[in-house]
């Protein structure tokens, strides 16, 4: 169950880090100031790293195990 929670995770990283490519690849591409525009890049993949790096931290502090057993009875029996 835990590989499910994992996988699931690792697509939504996936996601996340192209879709702040394409964000930056219009930034760049789409700007009307070229000055303007490396400036809000930078700013916007540093924000970008530091949020995802704070999501990595948060999601490993999680015990998964712990959770997922708080949701899924052991035994079927009791339904």
């Amino acid at each position: 169950m835990l590989v499910i929670v994992i996988g699931l995770y690792a697509l939504f990283v996936f996601s996340f880090i192209l879709v702040s490519f394409f964000v930056a690849y219009h930034l760049v591409k789409f700007s009307i100031n070229q000055k303007f525009s490396r400036t809000f890049v930078l700013l916007f993949l540093v924000v970008s790293f530091f949020l995802l790096l704070s999501n990595l931290v948060l999601f490993f502090a999680v015990d998964w195990n712990a959770t997922i057993a708080n949701f899924i009875p052991n035994n079927f029996t009791t339904f």
